[in-house]
């Protein structure tokens, strides 16, 4: 990894913001499950553009009542908590921060990624969608461990 940055197994960096002298940008995150339930709790979103997440594990995630392979969830739509039940193995929790551009899904574009901050019961992900001028206040999220 360039800038040797450190990084747990399953998070991917996002090497543009990288190369750019700000290392700790990634556009995939491994969250690590304590248990089977997390929470999602959507803060705010700055940018004209929808914003959401999408939340994978290897198993399969409950999102009320049913088992979805992975789910989308979008700020304008969802609750501003969802409740998750996550099957898996790995004990792994994988996401991204998706946007819709013209009516269309889009996600892990060249400048799109997250800041992570830790806190007491999960991370805090500050969310770019595109462009390399930002305050990564596209969308900002939590998801916490229950």
């Amino acid at each position: 990894m360039s800038n040797n940055v450190e990084l747990p197994p399953g998070r991917t960096l996002n090497q543009a913001f990288a190369e750019r002298g700000i290392p700790d940008v990634i556009k995939i995150e491994a969250f690590p499950l304590m248990g089977d339930q997390v929470s999602v709790f959507f803060e705010e979103a700055s940018s004209s553009r929808r914003q959401g997440v999408w939340l994978k594990t290897d198993g399969g995630i409950f999102v009320n009542g049913k088992l979805c392979g992975s789910v989308d969830l979008w700020m304008d739509s969802s609750p501003a908590v969802v409740d998750c039940r996550c099957v898996s193995a790995n004990r792994i929790l994988y996401l991204y921060n998706i946007w819709e551009r013209d009516g269309v899904r889009s996600s892990l574009a060249y400048s799109s990624g997250m800041r992570v901050e830790e806190i007491r019961s999960g991370r805090r992900y500050r969310c770019n969608d595109i462009g390399f001028d930002t305050r990564f206040d596209s969308l900002i999220f939590r998801v916490e461990n229950r």
